[in-house]
């Protein structure tokens, strides 16, 4: 279920409208009753998208949904690690099924030097953001963090809503939960404000990423035929397709969520201004992050048993990270590069800081892409053409790409209204430095030519839009 879908975009209409016709009937009398029923049709609408996909999809979603909800009961009645390790164990196992049985396998019969055996296993969509959200909640609850859920309704909703669904973010239960139980139903200033952040979106999916990605998948398919410019265009050209595409869905889902009387928080911030690798994991998919640092690096130990420790499990942090993005060792040895160049930047940190933070943020942009080779190639053999071709002077097909530059400015544009706006609003770390982040330039739609601006806006995504057949990228993982 794609949220960039014309089907998507005419189908939310009338889930939207029934949604609004519950509303009428709000008052201070049955306000929590009207809201509950919004609440059903949301769930409702959620599985619907999901069904369509596949209904196995759904099927698997559904009992992953009710062994976390009857699991988590008996966690919060007993107390018992065995019952917590037995019910993360059984998460673990659905999502390395689907995900990594063929790489294991493949990876056994290739060391015993046997025929390749690999099953017809389809990987459910959106599996890893859903699991990930069970297991942060079945933790929290071990820990005392939260309190059990005891809506059904409320817990199928969480690992259900179809606007994180596919690619997140991954939502924390408490902040969900919080909605849900406070739950007011739609408004104007929601529908006002979730539309333009939704149209911001589109642009980045459908103008930027989905055009980029027809020049990158040219050149990576055959990056000899192509002179050493060209290569080198198309390797920044995927660090931008990536992050449009990745963050464009991001915005979406924090759009459509809007529209329905949710907030989901931004999970870009602006990630290629970082000026050292852990500031762009900061930066870069904002909620999967913190979960990597809340769920698996402070329990390994985190920074406070001794250096060498905290090198220790800043590389298994990333190698699980990469791992989670995709069965195959090109995801493996881009999760344990990126470890590794964080340990060097903790180890150097002080000396790093002396340096321009300008010079800092574009060597770090430099390595990104040089790991982002890694993580779109198809093979280590095709990513070391693809920096050979990077790094050595030769001839071929010479191919300026206007949607490259394109992106680039607006990229830029972005990035110098966001300096702007962060000393206009005297933006501070939580060390009370100045800091940039990014924002969303929203307009009252209440004037006329705000109005005017946003349509022209939308009519030139339109016009621009690449409509093919384009899956977001971070929907395959």
């Amino acid at each position: 279920m794609n949220l960039n879908n014309l089907n998507f975009i005419l189908s939310f209409g009338p889930f939207y409208i029934l949604i609004w016709i519950a509303q009428i009937f709000c008052d201070t009398k049955t306000n929590a009753v009207w809201n509950r029923i919004q609440l059903i049709l949301i769930l409702i609408m959620s599985y619907f998208y999901i069904v369509i996909v596949d209904v196995k999809f759904c099927l698997c979603l559904v009992f992953i949904s009710l062994l976390t909800f009857f699991f988590g009961r008996l966690i919060e009645k007993t107390r018992s690690k065995w019952i917590l390790i037995f019910e993360i164990s059984a998460l673990i196992a659905v999502l390395a099924y689907f995900k990594y049985f063929n790489f294991f396998i493949s990876g056994i019969t290739h060391i015993l030097r046997m025929n390749r055996v690999t099953l017809n296993i389809m990987m459910p969509v959106g599996i890893s953001f859903y699991i990930f959200s069970a297991l942060s909640y079945i933790i929290d609850l071990y820990k005392g963090k939260i309190s059990c859920e005891k809506s059904i309704i409320d817990f199928l909703l969480y690992l259900s809503f179809f606007p994180k669904f596919t690619a997140g973010p991954i939502v924390r239960s408490d902040y969900f939960f919080t909605q849900t139980r406070n739950y007011k139903g739609i408004n104007h200033k929601g529908l006002e404000i979730g539309i333009q952040i939704f149209a911001f979106g589109l642009f980045k999916k459908v103008v930027l990423a989905d055009h980029l990605g027809v020049f990158v998948g040219d050149v990576f398919g055959a990056p000899s035929a192509y002179n050493t410019a060209t290569v080198i265009l198309a390797a920044i050209s995927y660090s931008l397709q990536i992050y449009f595409d990745f963050s464009g869905y991001s915005d979406m889902a924090v759009g459509i969520s809007k529209i329905l009387g949710f907030d989901l928080k931004p999970n870009f911030n602006l990630p290629y201004i970082a000026n050292s690798m852990s500031d762009f994991w900061k930066r870069w998919h904002i909620s999967l992050s913190s979960w990597f640092q809340d769920y698996l690096y402070i329990p390994l130990g985190g920074s406070r048993k001794g250096e060498t420790r905290t090198y220790l499990n800043l590389i298994a942090v990333q190698l699980v990270s990469g791992l989670w993005h995709g069965a195959g060792w090109t995801f493996v040895v881009w999760g344990m590069i990126h470890g590794i160049i964080n340990c060097i930047n903790k180890a150097i940190g002080k000396r790093i800081d002396q340096l321009a933070k300008a010079i800092n943020t574009i060597i770090t942009f430099i390595i990104v892409t040089l790991l982002w080779v890694v993580f779109r190639a198809d093979s280590f053999e095709n990513a070391l053409q693809v920096w050979r071709g990077m790094f050595t002077i030769h001839t071929g097909i010479n191919q300026p790409y206007v949607w490259s530059y394109f992106a680039i400015v607006c990229l830029a544009v972005a990035t110098i209204a966001a300096v702007i706006h962060s000393k206009k609003e005297d933006c501070v770390d939580a060390k009370g430095n100045p800091v940039v982040n990014g924002f969303y330039p929203l307009l009252d739609l209440g004037r006329f030519w705000s109005l005017v601006l946003f349509f022209t806006f939308c009519g030139l995504t339109i016009v621009l839009g690449y409509f093919g057949n384009t899956a977001f990228i971070y929907g395959g993982f």
